[in-house]
């Protein structure tokens, strides 16, 4: 994702495909609207469509089914920074860092799960960053105090003490 929304858009609108990669995106598209029925709907349809290899694959074919586990992983840690998103903006600034601070924990021991190598820890990285990015952009005045606008890259806001 190279945060080119419109384009990831127009993609997911032209492709019959249901890979994981198509099931991600829709997620994401859906989280970037905040639309909770295509949220809910998002993430039904991917871990339908995620799960499917790990039933195929059998319980004696684990290596086979890692990566849909990955996947699926990946699904339910952006239902998560969702989830978690919308309760905070709902709370005062303390209890906002709280449950910051518990999702990041909880982010944390689900990552230690994982088999601590590049190819299974990246796209988990990977997706939070972007997961949290929307995030910020949309909360970072609440929760931080202090002015952003959305024409400034999250990376360049300079902290104000």
């Amino acid at each position: 994702m190279v945060g080119d929304w419109e384009e990831v858009e127009s993609l997911i609108k032209t492709t019959k495909s249901d890979a994981a990669e198509v099931n991600i995106a829709r997620l994401l598209l859906a989280l970037r609207l905040n639309d909770e029925s295509a949220i809910a709907e998002s993430v039904s349809s991917a871990r339908q469509h995620l799960g499917a290899p790990i039933t195929a694959a059998g319980r004696y074919s684990y290596r086979r089914s890692y990566e849909a586990v990955v996947n699926l992983h990946l699904v339910r840690e952006l239902e998560i920074i969702h989830q978690t998103a919308n309760r905070m903006s709902q709370n005062s600034q303390r209890k906002e860092r709280r449950k910051f601070t518990s999702l990041t924990n909880q982010l944390s021991s689900r990552l230690n799960s994982t088999l601590p190598t590049f190819r299974a820890r990246e796209p988990i990285l990977s997706m939070r960053r972007i997961a949290l990015g929307m995030w910020y952009v949309k909360h970072s005045m609440y929760f931080w105090n202090f002015p952003y606008h959305p024409s400034q890259s999250p990376r360049f806001i300079i902290w104000k003490a």
